[in-house]
């Protein structure tokens, strides 16, 4: 779940301000960690499912951007996480 640090505190950082998960919030997510996965050996199929995926669980469980960035310890360590694929 380390992997998921560095995009997730991307997306902090460029958008610091907002507070929901607006196309940009999830578009910087996506892309981000995009990149992390083909950096990791990842097929383009594989790594759109596991990001698409991972986005959807976190926006189910932090509907609300800023609330999620409050709790990046939890989402690091979701164990839910780790069964996308």
């Amino acid at each position: 779940m380390k992997k998921l640090l560095p995009f997730v505190c991307s997306i902090l950082l460029l958008t610091a301000c907002d507070n929901t998960w607006d196309s940009d919030a999830r578009d910087m997510f996506h892309q981000a960690c995009m990149k992390t996965a083909l950096e990791n050996n990842m097929t383009d199929d594989q790594a759109t499912s596991m990001c698409d995926c991972r986005l959807e669980k976190i926006m189910e469980k932090h509907p609300n951007f800023a609330e999620a960035m409050d709790n990046i310890e939890e989402i690091i360590n979701d164990p839910d996480l780790k069964d996308c694929k």
